[in-house]
This record gives structure tokens, sequence and C-alpha cells, in this order.
């Protein structure tokens, strides 16, 4: 008979002769295969597990009712049926919200863990672990940017405390539950056994979070935050502005925001403007500010493409360098009689063809370039034949005035950047005398002279107009250019050189007879790259940049920005900033800089690496040469690089993914009767949102003296407190967008629309879907295809080249590969995916983009609440209360069949059930009597009676959780830890109790748990990190747990582990202040 080889000494089969030593062997060489599969990971868990229980069962050391076992445990279904339950309360959408409320805004670091690890330790007592740091994660990165902690001390601790809570209840992690079935099918005669109370495991697993949270906040920054870590851990680019001034040849001067194009690009965000001419700052700048030569453009996002960024609109960096400039130079500007870019455009572009009564920044006419289309009056057509004219013959530009020309190359910049629309009028046609188009205007208080060139497109004549240019004497700083129609439009910006004496009719005539080049030399000596660099323990530490001689010579790089690694940021007065270790630079650097190569990849980790350090003993007076190289390592010393890295850290650019993904600006509207109203963005937190940025607020209002009246919006600075109404323009990816409608009171601005889908709630997605070249969409706005009733879909916003659009989606003229970002359900996805007939040419679903269903927020926590109340009562077994809440939460509409179908993690369910047939395997082969037995004489050599025993178990089964999943490990040591309380005579009900404290316990590897590798890139953890600091722990914790298990006064353990508890924090908090209190003075 299969299974009658079950030894357990002093049971009832003590009699049966033992199992065949084979059968050992066999179970021993399968249980070691598995482990070394696992560890080395080329394997899915659960693939491992089923074929390691296959092969016990093809070798008949279990029969086909102990295989199939752990498939059939009413704990593990539990499990199973509490994901669909968590996946109720996070389809609400509105718990993610209010998790980020519970953590506030602490003033110390101590105090940030305190906030954290508190209540999601207590949440994780009665929330599964998983979703609840996965609804805490993105939260938690954004508001420990905001309120100034490393992530490195965050985000750990967030994993800890969730594993902490988890032994405080018995449905706290889905191990505890584990352990209960076990429990209850191997002694199914004990009533003691069965159905276990929600607390029962509280007395024991209360200390142990208790000491662990003291830890935490004891030693994180000890161990965390060791020399050398965490400099770069509070980076976050949202945080630095980034300064740029608006060069003369920028394409942007004269023009408005709006039109300069300086808001459309992606991952780079415009926040302010100084005006240089007066010194006044602009916070709140709207779509209709026109900018001027040398204003400071303050700018947040990707750093490392700022320079880029940058070269690309002619703006200059400001660096420490280019600031003292500035300061030499003064702030008189002088003018002389020709009318400034500013004074031209603003007189003879922006405002032309607008009505009055309403303002440039109303979404209604944001879209709407300026031009000279539609019904044009008298006055109107006679100006835009003129300017039809200007630059086919020479008569025809000698003959316009500077702002008529202007006029023409400001149109032919907006075709450039996709607005064809707005040059359509003036398309060149060949009763003009000539199929080039040559537009030259001189701006001489400026020294800039800007080309715009309309001519057929052909191979080489960017090379030969920038040739031409080179003659000319024209040095190149700015160029622009697209072709459309198999025409080529380009914008040259260039400076005069002194030599030049050529007029603008000589200019023309050169390029219109011969194209022929240079480069921007001045910027590529000036540098284009930005990047973010750690100050290291070298010459930099203790100086200033006052104090370092040459330190653009030296490194050939300027300084941008400084971030102290207590997260203050200084952009302006960088000479007199003190450097120290962990400090971060964002650097301009040259062509030539030792910072844009790489140093060896064990430069910064080997041994010797001490050894690298300071060829140079101090900076000098005089840059260093090769007199000043001591002689303590010449091998060393004549890698002129080395000093550099030694000095500073580059930083790798940022790889979330994020850069990738296109950008979409979306309008959300705030709700009548919204908690948000009254608020200020920072005060309702909406500001530092993750994933997004907010771009404007617009404030709706009504036209004075119109009729009928007239409806328009005004930009109010983000300090305002909100109100009803306003439209907040959030720029961000799909997926982002999808987490901006979880936020109770805000709704996309055209949530009309999306009410009159027929679409159910929960069938609707976010859907990106690219227009197709020669589809019915091209040519036309949203609102004249009448989309929604067309597509049965619902335009959210739009993306376009690389660019955001700023307008309201109905307003939108379509283009050929435009991206749209639509809310549309299964009929659209079935119409449209793997279609080309329709008007798109690819149709992609935006993971997890469910709108957020704020009304069953009530009816969900309802039955989840009442699903724990009636198994408390012991009404039912918790499988029974739970299965009830996931049906009822169905019919009412929280979850849909598809998505409680998808919340439950089969991988999980494949990894863990194998596991029971395997434990089984380990007792019917004699290996867990033989293993229970050495457990037994360790723990009874130690002298320490029970705790002695409990203290082992509690140890194996930590290490074996550091190899296999928990639940797994639990699983496996449960039969071992059973016969070792028999043969020992200790209560089974507290070695149950040891094996959910120990099984929880993954604090020293990554892999212990999966909310560890969670945050292990996020917050910059290495494997090291994960021992270091978890494995002190982990030996504090084995000791708690022991006295907690033995001491039968309970009640003395807390008060003992909370008192040390609200000691630690009283002492670090203490501390943290008396630093802060310093960093102030």
């Amino acid at each position: 008979m299969l299974g009658q080889h079950r030894y357990l000494e002093g049971s009832d089969e003590a009699t049966e002769p033992p199992p065949a030593t084979w059968e050992a062997v066999f179970t021993i060489v399968v249980l070691v295969l598995t482990f070394a599969t696992l560890i080395l990971d080329k394997v899915g868990t659960d693939s491992v597990m089923l074929t390691a229980l296959t092969a016990l069962y093809l070798a008949r050391i279990i029969d086909i009712k102990e295989a199939l076992a752990g498939f059939s445990s009413s704990g593990l279904l539990t499990v199973l049926v509490l994901f669909v339950v968590a996946e109720g309360l996070n389809k609400t959408g509105a718990l993610n919200w209010y998790v980020g409320k519970l953590f506030g805004r602490p003033t110390t670091r101590a105090g940030a863990q305190i906030r954290v690890m508190v209540p999601i330790a207590a949440l994780s007592g009665f929330i599964n672990d998983t979703p609840l740091v996965t609804i805490a994660l993105p939260v938690l990165i954004q508001w420990a940017g905001r309120v100034k902690v490393p992530l490195r001390l965050i985000l750990m601790p967030l994993s800890f405390a969730a594993l902490l809570g988890g032994v405080c209840t018995i449905i706290g992690t889905s191990t505890n539950l584990i352990v209960v079935g076990l429990l209850s099918e191997a002694y199914p005669d004990e009533a003691r056994y069965q159905n276990l109370s929600l607390f029962a495991l509280t007395p024991y697993g209360v200390p142990v979070t208790f000491i662990g949270i003291a830890y935490v906040i004891l030693m994180s920054p000890l161990l965390l935050m060791r020399k050398g870590k965490g400099g770069d851990v509070t980076s976050d680019d949202d945080d630095i502005l980034l300064g740029a001034r608006l060069t003369q040849w920028s394409p942007a001067v004269g023009r408005s925001i709006q039109r300069s194009g300086l808001r459309d690009t992606g991952g780079i965000y415009l926040v302010s403007v100084m005006r240089k001419a007066t010194g006044n700052v602009h916070t709140a700048v709207s779509p209709e500010f026109v900018l001027e030569v040398d204003d400071i453009l303050y700018f947040t996002g990707l750093i490392d493409t700022f320079g880029e960024f940058c070269e690309e609109h002619g703006l200059e960096v400001v660096t420490n360098e280019v600031e003292l400039s500035m300061d030499e130079a003064g702030d008189v500007v002088e003018h002389s009689g020709q009318p400034s870019l500013v004074e031209t455009f603003s007189t003879s572009h922006d405002h032309e063809d607008t009505d009055i009564g309403t303002p440039l920044n109303s979404p209604a006419v944001r879209s709407s370039p300026v031009t000279l289309m539609g019904s044009p009056t008298s006055a109107q057509s006679s100006t835009q034949k003129k300017l039809a004219r200007i630059g086919f013959t020479l008569d025809s530009l000698l003959d316009s005035t500077h702002q008529d020309r202007m006029r023409v190359i400001f149109n032919m910049q907006d075709a450039i950047r996709g607005e064809w629309q707005v040059y359509a009028p003036l398309y060149p046609a060949p009763s003009l005398g000539g199929s080039s188009r040559v537009v030259v205007a001189n701006q001489e208080d400026h020294d800039l002279v800007v080309v715009a060139i309309d001519t057929l497109d052909r191979p080489g004549l960017m090379l030969d107009i920038s040739k031409s240019l080179a003659r000319l004497h024209l040095e190149l700083h700015h160029t622009e250019a697209a072709v459309h129609n198999l025409r080529s439009l380009s914008i040259w910006r260039c400076e005069p050189s002194s030599g030049m004496d050529e007029s603008m009719s000589e200019i023309w005539s050169i390029i219109q007879s011969l194209f022929s080049s240079t480069g921007a030399e001045a910027t590529r000596q000036r540098g284009s790259q930005v990047l973010r660099a750690r100050v290291r323990e070298g010459r930099l530490v203790g100086k200033t940049l006052g104090d370092v001689p040459h330190f653009c010579d030296t490194y050939k790089a300027a300084v941008v920005a400084i971030q102290k690694s207590d997260g203050r940021v200084y952009t302006q007065s960088l000479s007199t900033v003190i450097l120290d270790v962990g400090d971060l630079l964002v650097l301009q650097v040259k062509e030539d800089s030792p910072l844009r190569e790489s140093p060896p990849e064990d430069f910064y980790t080997s041994k010797d690496s001490s050894k690298k350090r300071l060829p140079y003993l101090s900076f000098r007076n005089s840059p260093p040469d090769e007199s000043s190289i001591i002689d303590a390592d010449i091998e060393i010393a004549n890698d002129k690089n080395t000093s550099i890295w030694n000095d500073l850290e580059v930083l790798k650019p940022r790889s979330n993914g994020n850069e990738a993904q296109r950008e979409f600006l979306t309008a959300i509207q705030v709700d009548k009767g919204s908690r948000l109203s009254g608020k200020t963005v920072a005060q309702s937190g909406i500001d530092k949102l993750p994933g997004l940025f907010l771009v404007s607020i617009d404030r709706p209002y009504t036209v004075p003296d119109s009729t009928p009246p007239i409806e328009s919006f005004t930009t109010i600075p983000l300090t305002d407190e909100l109100s009803e109404g306003d439209v907040l323009w959030f720029s961000g990816s799909a997926s982002s967008v999808g987490d901006l409608r979880k936020i109770p009171g805000l709704s996309l601005f055209d949530s009309d629309e999306l009410m009159k889908m027929g679409e159910k709630a929960q069938d609707r997605r976010l859907v990106e879907a690219v227009v197709s070249r020669n589809g019915p969409l091209v040519g036309k706005t949203v609102k004249e295809l009448r989309f929604r009733s067309s597509y049965g879909a619902a335009v959210i916003a739009v993306h376009r080249e690389g660019r955001r659009v700023h307008e309201l989606p109905s307003n939108i003229k379509l283009q050929a590969g435009d991206v749209l970002l639509l809310e549309a359900g299964k009929s659209f996805l079935a119409a449209n995916k793997n279609r080309y007939d329709t008007g798109f040419t690819l149709v992609a679903e935006v993971e997890d983009s469910a709108p957020p269903r704020f009304r069953m927020l009530i009816p969900a926590v309802v039955l989840t609440v009442g699903a724990y109340v009636c198994y408390m009562l012991k009404l039912s077994s918790l499988f029974g209360t739970a299965m009830t809440a996931a049906i009822l939460m169905v019919a009412c509409g929280v979850l849909s069949e598809s998505e409680a179908r998808s919340a439950i993690q089969w991988k999980i369910y494949l990894t863990i059930a194998p596991a029971f047939g395997v434990g089984q395997a380990l007792i019917n082969s004699g290996v867990a009597s033989a293993i229970a037995s050495f457990l037994v004489k360790v723990g009874t050599a130690m002298g320490i009676g029970s705790a002695g025993l409990l203290g082992a178990v509690y140890l194996a089964t930590v290490l074996m959780s550091q190899v296999v999943a928990n639940n797994a490990a639990a699983a496996l040591i449960f039969p071992i830890a059973m016969d070792a309380a028999d043969r020992a005579g200790i209560d089974r009900l507290l070695m149950a109790y040891g094996i959910m404290l120990a099984a929880s316990a993954a604090f020293m590897t990554p892999f212990g748990y999966q909310t560890n590798l969670m945050v292990m890139g996020h917050g910059g953890y290495s494997t090291a990190d994960f021992l270091i600091f978890g494995t002190p722990m982990q030996i504090v914790l084995l000791f708690v747990s022991t006295v907690a298990l033995v001491v039968p006064a309970w009640w003395l353990v807390w008060l003992v582990s909370l008192a040390v508890l609200v000691l630690v924090c009283v002492f670090r908090v203490l501390q943290d202040a008396k630093k802060n209190r310093s960093k102030g003075q």
C-alpha cells in the first residue's frame, strides 16, 4: 500500500516497518536539486515545485491523494479568494489616494519612518501585504521627495513594516493561513486547532512588530546610509530647477509661450520666467506671455536631456560661469531705434485675428494658431496677398517691412512644428516668379540675422545652405527644419561676424543662386550634454567652487545646480556653496570632458580603489600639469582622468521606462463639492503625483459685456486656492493619466462624453490609437468627426510627434501619426484591433487603466469588513466569508467577472500547492523524522528548555525561506516541526505560531519576499544592503520571537517591547531635530 511507510514516532503506525533507505535518499536528492534550481533562478518557481512533486509521485513515495492534497487546501484557497477581495478594494480607485494621506508632512527623518511604518504595519494585519505595498510604493516615492527624506530610509522600511504587521493577525499574511490550514487538516479531531481566532497570533506577533520597527528606526541611519551610500537617493529631477537664458538666436524670442514650443516637449517643464530687464519672476506663466532676449527660464524634469533641449531651442544653460558673466554685464539693456523682436511679435502676430474679448490662454483658442486663413476681411485679404509674395523676389523682400518679414518667418516656424495650416495661405505659387523663397530679417541691436528658406527638397540641401551662410560670414547658432509635401522649410539664426559687410539683398541673392556651411562651433565649445555627478571623498570636499581654481579647465564642465545630501537645492550663488561627500552636482560638460568617459567597471568597487585616490596633493593656483603630480603612484598619476573620477562619480541616466513613454497633456476638472476646493495644489498633494507634472491651472469666467455670454478661461498661479470648475493641465504617460483619475474630486474635463458611452464602467479602458496616414480622421477635428458616436470612444488627449498638444481634445485637428489617448470599451477594441481600414494603424490597451469606481468604495469596504467580522464571530470559516464577499463584489459591480478571474495569482497557487505534497514526502520517506530528531538534539543541547527547540525551528525556517517562497517553506517545515514538538512535548500551537513568525521574517535577502524585490530598484538597494541591514535584524527578532513564545505573561513582553519602541522613537526624533537645527544655523 502506498503511504504505508509513514513513520511518526509515538503514533499508531509506530509498529510499522521504517521506510526504505532508497526513499530517503531519493527524497533528499530531489530536495537538493529543487533548492539548487531555485537558487540558479533559471526556471520558474512553480515549474520547479511541480516537477519535484511529479518525481516524488512517480517514485511512489506519495500517493495521488497526498500529491493533490495541497490543491484542495482550505488555507491556500482562502488566500486565492482574498486576492479577489483585495482587488475589489483596489479597483475603487480611492484606496491609494487615502493611503497617501496617512503619511502627512514630518519634519525629521525618524518622524517620516514612524509615519510610514506604523500605519503600514497596522494595515498589513488586515490587508494582504503585496497589494498594500503596490499601492503605497508610488505614493511614497513622491512623498519622500516632497519631505526631503532619502528613499533608502523609506522603501526598505516600507517592505519590512508590511512583513512585520502581517504576523499580528491570522489573516495578516498568506503564510499564516497556510499554516492554519495545515494544522487543522493534520489534526482534524482536536477542536482547539479548528477555526482559530483572528487575533490568536496577536500576543506573540505584536512584540515582534514593536521591536522590528524600533530596530529599523534606530539602525537605518547607520547601516542604510553608510558612507558613499544614499548620496543620490533623494535626487529627484522634479526637485531641481534648472535655469536657461534665452539667447538672441533662439526661435522663442518674441514669441508667446504658446507659440514658442517650450511647453510641448516631453519630460521637461517650464516652471517660471525671470524677466532680465525688470528682475521680476513670473510663476503663473500664461500661454500669451511673450519672451524677450536674456529672459531666464526655469525648468524641471529630465536633467539628462536638458542640454539637448537647450541646444534645440537656442537656450544657454545658466551655470556658475554664465551667472558670473551676467552679473558683470549688469542689467542695463540698450535698444536702437529699430523695433525689437518682442515689439514686432506683440504688435503684428500673436494678437492678430483674435477676438479682443477672448483671452489668448482660453482653451477655446489655445490650439487655433494666429493665421490668415478663414474668411478674412478686405484688409486681411490684402495683407495675406502681400505676405504671400515676400521672399520669392528680391523686390518683394526689400519692399516689405521688418514686421512683415518676421510674420512670415513665424508662420514658417509654426509649419515646421507641424501646424501647416498656419503657413498654407503663404504657400508658394508658380505665378510668384520663383520656386524658392528666401526671407531675411536683420536685427542689428541683437547681432542677429534670421534666414528663412522654403524650397524643393533634395539630398544635401541642408549642407549647401549652411555652406552658403559660412561664405556670407554668418556664424550659425540655431536651425530648425522640416519637409512637407516635397518642400523643405528651414529657419537659420546666425550671428554676423565682425568682417561681414553683406547687405540683406546680397544675402538673398547668394542663397538663391548658390547653396553651399559650418556648424555651431560656439555651441560645441560650450558643451551640450547635461549630467549628474556625485561628490566623492576627494579634492572638492570642504571647498566652494570659488575655492577651486580653474574648475572648468580641470573638469571641462560648468555647474548648473547643486543638491545637498539633505535635499536642499542651489541654483544661484553657486560659488559660495560648500561641497561635501554625497552632494549632487548638475553639470554642463564639454565634448572632451573626462566626465563623459566611463571609468573601468571596478573603479568604484575594487578593493584597491583607495590606492587610486588623490593623485594630486591639492588644487593649486595654476592648472595642474605633469610637475604637480605626486610620485606616490606613477601608474595612476599618468592617467589624467583618474583624479577627476575620484572627485566626481557620474550617475547613470535614470531608466525607469518613463522616458520611452509618450506624454499626453490632459485636462482634469475640479468637481462640484470636491474636497480639493479651497486648497492649494501643494496642500492637496496633487503637485507631486507619480509620473505626472502639473503644467498650469485655468479658471473659467464669463467675458464681461458679452452677448450671448462667452465662457472663457484665464491662467492662475499654482499657489492660488483651487475652486470648483478649475481645469488642471497634467502632463504624463498614459498609465499615469489612468492613476490621475483615481483621485476623488477630480474628473476628466469632457466627462459628459464619457457618461454618454454605452459601455459599463468596469469594461472601459484607456487605449492608445495611432491615426493612419490615409484614413478618414486626417484633417478633421474630434468634434467634426462626432468621434464618440462614430467610434464608441472618447478622446482624452493627443500626442503629436514627440510633443504634448495643449488643447481640449474636441478642438484638435487630427494629423497622420497622431497618438490618441482614448477611453473605450470592449466593442471599440474588438472593432479596431488588428484592423487597418478604420482610420487607425495601431490600437493598444493601457494596462490597469480601468476608470475608478468611487461610488463603490463604501460597498467594497463594508463587504470586506463584514467578511472579517463574520469570521471573528465564528459564523463561518474565513474561506466562506471571503468567498461570499467576493461574489457580492462581482454582483454589485465592484469587480467584473474577468477582473475577478485575473485577480487570482495562479503562479502562487501552483507554487504553494505542490509544497504540501513535497512536505508529505518528507514524512513518508523518514527525512522529516531524521531532521526533527536532529533539531530536538540541538535544542536540548542548548540547555534552555523549549526555547532551544523553538529557536532551532525558527532558524531552520528562516534559512529555508531565503531559498524558496515563504509559503512553500512553511509547508515544508511544518511536518518536521510538528514531529519535533511531539518528541519534545511542546505545544503544537506554539510551534505553529513559531513557524508563522519565522516564515514571514524575510529580511536577509531581496529574494526572500516579493515586496523586497518591489522596493529594491526604486530604493537603489543591493543584495549586500539587505544582508548588512537584515541579518542583525533577523538575529534580534529570533531572540524576541522565542521569548514571546515561551514567556507565559504575554502582557509583560508587550510592555517591555512597547517601551523600547517609544524610547527609540523619541531618541531618533530628538537627534534628527538637533541635526536640522544645526543645519539651519
